[in-house]
């Protein structure tokens, strides 16, 4: 055998031991976790409660969204740039201080709920994203511990609403 196809064997080894590895460990992590991201935004509760609630509007602001499309009272369709769709059911709503919005949909890789909290700061607004999410697939869990974070989608939706005010 010639050292090339040594090494080749070796590194494809190395490549497959790692894997079952990393899904081993997506394994041991709990399919549920709960993650939590709070900021003071300068701008009053209605203005933040308005660009939270007008849907249609949200590609506006979220640069990964290309349309969100009204499905039925309570369910928005969020389509991004690379074309994927994810259907988002608003489970309760209490105006300028409360919105949970949960995922819909069976057959994705993840689920769970944001809860918006606002609470006026005097001009300002505190907002506090609570997410309760569920990871089903034990590469993706991994993934989304260890790589991206629970907290990176929070970050990125808090860091986009506040460039839009």
């Amino acid at each position: 055998m010639s050292i090339a196809v040594k090494i080749t064997l070796t590194m494809v080894v190395i490549l497959a031991l790692s894997i079952l590895v990393v899904v081993l460990i997506g394994k041991a992590l709990p399919v549920k976790h709960q993650a939590q991201r709070s900021v003071v935004i300068e701008a009053g509760v209605a203005q933040v409660w308005a660009m939270l609630t007008h849907y249609s509007q949200m590609p506006q602001w979220r640069v990964e969204l290309v349309s969100v499309e009204k499905i039925s009272a309570a369910v928005w369709l969020e389509t991004d740039k690379s074309g994927k769709s994810i259907a988002f059911n608003t489970t309760a709503s209490v105006p300028e201080q409360t919105l949970v919005r949960t995922i819909v949909g069976e057959d994705l890789m993840f689920g769970g709920s944001w809860t918006f909290e606002l609470r006026a700061q005097g001009s300002y607004t505190q907002l506090t994203i609570t997410e309760n999410g569920e990871v089903y697939n034990p590469l993706f869990r991994f993934v989304a511990k260890y790589i991206m974070g629970y907290n990176s989608s929070m970050d990125k939706f808090l860091g986009q609403l506040q460039l839009a005010l």
